[in-house]
């Protein structure tokens, strides 16, 4: 056979695999064995071997690729990723139909069995699978394309060549999780399986993959959720075909109680049921919050339940001053997790459950994520059990501790609470806040107990002596932090907004917050003071027209920043160097800003987060070593573009020079080859 007909004969025998999977695994209805699709690709393997050219990246032979050496890129969503509302009872599912009934009248819903699994976004180029994302947080998820292609029921190819952003749900069956030890469960598993550095550890663990929802695409795409199942499956796309359409919510109760009786009868573990309106119309004018869509909610099973001894009751203060109930428990093996602590709630939960010292618990996760006290076996409790006596005072401060009128919940009235300043602290150097990861709880803890922070201003005036006070502190560590410190004054404003412990005001609510406020501010410049006026300019009645905003959010943000210690605050923070970035903005870093960059070698961090890096500082990225270029950032083993820059006098980095010139504090550790 010469290379003409090997290319025919490779079409053709791709085309013929890609048809008998599609039977096989979408279908559910293959009319030839699994030995004959086997014979199909082995006849492909032989033929590619010997004309290799002639392999291309959506060959059935291609699902395995070469494995990764370090961190997974993160890349920025086609479109936005939102998680669904949770409702745990019947009753609770009636009032969101009521809520949708009364917006948009009458609907149409689809159920969906809520597979449990891991979230995962496809993206197809005309029909050939490109990129594969974790959900992440909504907007930035990790490239595993890597593992993702070894997923045999989920096709390299589409039926067509369109440009396609799907999502879908990644499990393993219980039969492969039976197979496997050291996970507590078939999601555990099927999520650490696509985190694979090496795709054939993927592989064998036989993970599969389930559609449900369209992103970008330049089809023509259906306008109802049922319609949009069908489509995807007349791509090729596997698609749990176990979906009904029903007239109202309460028409769909025999199928929500069908399944959660027969849960077990399934190949695959499922935590509820999904409902979605079904016409799209009614999905875009029933629209989103901030958090979720109010057209579709998740039906969540009553959790795994298991009973244990509740050894005691502590109570936790919080940054705001709520003082939580929590259940000290005899270690359990619940839901796929051993839990030692839950929730109680707050007082009034305590009294109407009864809930004392030493009695024996049932306990279950809440959603399968917050463990919970739901009920004290009362027959098994100790005869010398007294009732518990919520506190009046802070176990941290001894100050008062006060229920607001019309809330559950009791608070420290203590503004200067260690507790509630500690929460604060923690909060305020989160990842997700100003995420200066060098200051964990501990060392908060060390500089709170050392009398170096006060507030949170605090942390920005921090010195190399106050830090070599600290136990086990030298000089590397002490200027890693301070470094971090630095980078983190300018911040984009969103962050900070969440970092300051605002009441109510989460990071969704915080980017809305942030982008009504852009819209009315003429200040290109920003700093904590043009912030502190642009809120106290803000009424509760605008505050609440912002989509996805509620009164309670827009009287939080007021009651905060009329505060005279939060103005103080932000006062301070202004003059410690704070500077706020508008969404879009870039931060300016001397040294960087304006500086082209190009890298080359073998780093400890992945080349797309240190690009972000340099983009983020005011920076750009090149290809090549050019007369233009300012740095050439080298890492081990940098090959032709390190003799490029020497011949040019290109000033040459190493990754620790370039860490100090970006504020940035990295351990440096055994570097890891690149990821491209």
């Amino acid at each position: 056979m010469n290379k003409q007909e090997a290319k025919v004969r490779i079409e053709k025998l791709k085309n013929e695999i890609l048809k008998r999977n599609y039977e096989y695994f979408v279908l559910d209805e293959s009319n030839v064995s699994e030995a004959v699709r086997d014979s199909l690709k082995r006849e492909l393997i032989a033929l590619e071997n010997e004309f290799p050219e002639l392999i291309t990246p959506d060959s059935p032979t291609q699902r395995v690729g070469s494995a990764l050496s370090g961190k997974f890129p993160k890349i920025k969503h086609k479109s936005r990723k939102w998680s669904l509302a949770d409702v745990f009872s019947l009753d609770e599912l009636k009032d969101w139909e009521t809520r949708v009934e009364k917006a948009v009248g009458k609907t149409e819903f689809v159920t969906e069995l809520k597979m449990d699994g891991l979230n995962i976004t496809l993206w197809y180029q005309k029909g050939v699978l490109a990129k594969a994302l974790t959900r992440g947080d909504g907007v930035m998820g990790e490239d595993v394309t890597h593992t993702i292609r070894t997923i045999k029921n989920l096709p390299l190819k589409l039926f067509a060549e369109i440009d396609l952003e799907v999502s879908g749900e990644v499990i393993m069956s219980k039969k492969s999780f039976k197979n496997l030890e050291g996970f507590a469960n078939p999601r555990n598993a099927a999520a650490g399986a696509v985190r694979q550095l090496d795709p054939l550890i993927a592989e064998s663990r036989n993970l599969e993959m389930y559609c449900y929802e369209i992103g970008e695409s330049d089809a023509n795409i259906p306008a109802n959720q049922s319609d949009k199942l069908e489509f995807l499956r007349k791509l090729g796309l596997p698609v749990n075909r176990k979906y009904q359409v029903h007239k109202s919510a309460e028409d769909s109760i025999n199928y929500l109680e069908n399944w959660q009786k027969n849960r077990e009868k399934l190949p695959y573990e499922i935590d509820g049921i999904v409902f979605k309106v079904n016409d799209k119309n009614k999905q875009d004018i029933l629209g989103w919050t901030a958090k979720t869509p109010r057209f579709a909610i998740a039906y969540k099973f009553p959790a795994e339940q298991t009973t244990t001894i509740l050894q005691a009751i502590t109570v936790q203060i919080g940054r705001t001053g709520a003082a939580t109930p929590v259940a000290e428990l005899k270690p359990v093996l619940v839901a796929g997790s051993t839990v030692s602590r839950a929730t109680l709630h707050n007082e009034d939960e305590i009294k109407r459950k009864d809930v004392r010292v030493g009695d024996t618990v049932i306990i279950q996760k809440a959603g399968d994520v917050i463990p919970e006290v739901v009920e004290v076996l009362k027959d098994l409790r100790p005869e010398d059990s007294k009732p518990f006596v919520f506190p009046v005072a802070c176990p941290i401060c001894d100050g008062k501790l006060e229920k607001p009128e019309g809330e559950a919940v009791s608070r420290c009235v203590n503004i200067d609470c260690q507790g509630r300043k500690r929460e604060a602290f923690i909060h305020f150097v989160s990842r997700n806040a100003l995420n200066i990861e060098s200051l964990g709880e501990k060392v908060i803890d060390s500089l709170v107990e050392f009398g170096f922070l006060k507030d949170v201003a605090d942390i920005f005036t921090l010195t190399k002596n106050n830090l070599l006070e600290l136990p086990f502190f030298k000089d590397k560590k002490t200027q890693n932090i301070l470094d971090s410190i630095e980078s983190c004054k300018n911040i984009p404003v969103e962050r900070f907004v969440y970092a300051l412990g605002i009441r109510h005001v989460g990071q969704e609510v915080a980017k809305l917050l942030v982008n009504n406020l852009q819209k009315q501010s003429t200040n290109a410049n920003l700093d904590p003071l043009v912030l502190m006026e642009l809120l106290q300019n803000s009424t509760v009645e605008e505050l609440q027209n912002i989509e996805g905003f509620g009164g309670r959010i827009a009287e939080s943000i007021i009651a905060w920043i009329r505060q005279e210690k939060n103005q103080n605050l932000l006062k301070k923070l202004n003059q410690v160097g704070i500077k706020l970035l508008w969404p879009g903005e870039k931060k300016q870093v001397e040294g960087i800003s304006g500086k082209t960059f190009v890298i080359t070698g073998t780093l400890s961090r992945p080349r797309e987060d240190i690009k972000k890096d340099i983009e983020d500082a005011g920076g750009h990225v090149a290809g090549s070593v050019s007369a233009k270029t300012d740095y050439l950032l080298a890492g081990e083993e940098a090959g032709s573009k390190l003799q490029t820059a020497q011949e040019l006098g290109v000033a040459i980095l190493d990754e620790e020079t370039f860490s100090k010139m970006i504020g940035k504090r990295v351990e440096l550790k055994q570097a890891l080859p690149t990821l491209f």
